[in-house]
């Protein structure tokens, strides 16, 4: 469940922003503040994953509260909509310094809210279901978090020819590759071969077995999963 505060001192805004949050699913809205002194007080107290957060309230400027929030201890940090009728590029550019999830313009239709919800939602659950993650995997969570396509680097990978390349490789091959010697066999880039195997191992299309030498580091070889 993702926990959500509004942080918002038109009472009917609010309200019409709580509702649409409501009808997706895995969102709760824990508490509506109309000030920031009583938002940040609830960001303490409730400790929401995500805030919907204005920028004109009545006794201190929204940005000035998101630096004071980004300030809080690792782990304690929300992540931040930004919703509000500002357009100076100015106050776009200060949001995005200070890590907005999303910045939405007043005045906007419901369904806007609703998919950055959604997409929000997609980005929080990735990072919830892995310990450790490839860079494709940090670009496709980064990218979601923005407001991106679910269709990700990680599902391009997946469907990639180069990946039914890699895979007949292995195929062909009784002993495991490491990167090297797959992207030799394919006329790849190492990089290229490395990038396309981490995605294939998290996808469990193959399994990364550790060959130790006499000194040095291990090197990572994959065979294909059976």
């Amino acid at each position: 469940m993702i926990r959500t505060l509004i942080i918002e001192d038109d009472f009917r805004v609010a309200e019409i922003n709580a509702a649409y949050i409501q009808m997706v699913d895995d969102y709760k809205v824990i508490g509506i503040a109309p000030t920031a002194a009583l938002g940040y007080q609830l960001v303490i107290d409730e400790k929401p994953d995500l805030v919907l957060l204005d920028l004109y309230l009545p006794d201190q400027h929204g940005l000035e509260l998101f630096a004071k929030l980004q300030q809080l201890p690792r782990g304690s940090k929300p992540d931040v909509f930004v919703i509000t009728a500002a357009r100076d590029s100015q106050s776009l550019k200060d949001a995005i310094q200070l890590g907005a999830a999303a910045y939405i313009v007043k005045p906007f239709n419901g369904q806007e809210l609703m998919e950055r919800l959604h997409t929000y939602k997609s980005a929080h659950a990735r990072l919830n279901t892995v310990s450790e993650i490839s860079q494709a995997e940090a670009n496709a969570a980064v990218a979601l978090m923005r407001g991106g396509k679910v269709e990700d680097e990680v599902e391009k990978i997946s469907s990639n020819p180069t990946t039914a390349l890699i895979t007949k490789c292995l195929k062909a091959n009784i002993e495991p590759m490491n990167a090297s010697e797959i992207a030799s066999a394919l006329g790849i880039s190492r990089a290229t071969a490395q990038r396309y195997l981490s995605i294939m191992a998290d996808r469990q299309l193959v399994l990364l077995e550790l060959q130790y030498g006499t000194a040095g580091r291990p090197i990572n070889k994959y065979r294909l999963a059976k």
